[in-house]
């Protein structure tokens, strides 16, 4: 008589801690600035969490926010900080690389 072997497969979803496909918020989340795009592009953080910066590539860039507030310097290296005490969505841009906060070097914040 033949035997059956049932085996049982477990899928468990990696998630990278901070991205945009994160189920739910975090304390402090991180953003990698690239050479002309930020990585993640979106996050979701919860209410009192910092979100830090990190100039990763080699050309100029800047965080630049359209509330106006918390926004950074023009730099090539080093990094940016800003907590986010209310719920919103914040978008963002370098200036250098994107004429509007809709394309070109773009990301949002979005705290629910």
């Amino acid at each position: 008589m033949p035997r059956f072997h049932l085996q049982l497969l477990v899928l468990v979803p990696l998630v990278a801690c901070g991205g945009s496909d994160s189920t739910g918020p975090t304390a402090t989340t991180a953003v990698d600035v690239r050479d002309n795009v930020f990585a993640p592009g979106s996050i979701t953080v919860g209410q009192q969490a910092t979100v830090t910066w990190t100039w990763r590539g080699a050309d100029t860039h800047n965080v630049t926010f359209e509330d106006g507030q918390g926004s950074s310097g023009t730099q090539v290296s080093g990094t940016h900080g800003r907590a986010f005490s209310g719920a919103g969505t914040f978008r963002y841009r370098c200036t250098i690389h994107s004429t509007s906060f809709t394309s070109g070097m773009v990301g949002s914040v979005v705290v629910p």
